[in-house]
């Protein structure tokens, strides 16, 4: 049971870093990241003001991979040491709460920035 867990800190504590990389890539070469900042299928070319969109989600994605990149380290910390305890729980809920946020702000921000029907999805 334990290497499970231990599975899940590891890839969570490589989110983190992903997404700080993510945040490189926005920030310093321009590049929006489809996977993690826009819906599948989205075409980053039809952005009504990519400037302004990276201005907007940047910080935001900034602090979402610092908090997931800690989150996962207290997760390796505690799955190998036991030392937080029951203030893991409380870890577990910042890691939760922050990631819906940052799902609701991905979502809001490219419904702002691209028209709509802005996927190549069809049902």
């Amino acid at each position: 049971m334990d290497s499970m867990f231990s599975l899940m800190d590891l890839i969570i504590l490589g989110s983190g870093a992903y997404v700080l990389y993510c945040y490189y890539l926005l920030k310093f070469k321009g590049e929006i990241k489809e996977g993690l900042l826009l819906p599948k299928g989205t075409n980053v070319k039809k952005c009504t003001d990519k400037a302004a969109y990276t201005r907007e989600v940047e910080n935001k994605v900034l602090v979402y991979g610092i908090v997931v990149l800690i989150c996962g380290g207290c997760g390796v910390l505690e799955t190998q040491t036991g030392l937080l305890g029951r203030w893991y729980l409380a870890v577990i809920a910042i890691f939760l709460a922050v990631t819906i946020w940052f799902a609701f702000v991905v979502k809001k921000s490219a419904e702002k920035y691209w028209p709509t029907g802005h996927t190549s999805v069809k049902k």
